[in-house]
């Protein structure tokens, strides 16, 4: 029993330390924040900039290049990105 409870415990364990390493995935919100703050059309500029803003965010710069270069070649989210910029827009006028 007390070999049982001591595998239970290790197995839990192993489980924890794998899911809190995982790289959590990057949602447009995310982006579209650390984007606006970065404020350069390109990432590869100004690297430093990008990877303090994104750390901020609990991103790495992989993640955000990842995410842009994604953005840049999916016109479906860069639709999403454009509505959410709209949208942004609207609510901070009134």
């Amino acid at each position: 029993m007390r070999f049982l409870k001591i595998a239970l415990i290790i197995a839990l364990a192993s489980v924890l330390a794998v899911s809190c390493k995982m790289k959590k995935e990057m949602s447009l919100e995310d982006y579209a924040k650390i984007e606006l703050e970065i404020n350069l059309p390109n990432p590869d500029i100004d690297k430093v900039k990008v990877e303090e803003v994104a750390k901020k965010y609990g991103y790495t710069y992989e993640q955000y290049k990842d995410m842009f270069d994604k953005v840049a070649k999916d016109s479906k989210l860069k639709e999403k990105l454009g509505e959410m910029r709209l949208q942004d827009q609207k609510s901070g006028g009134k």
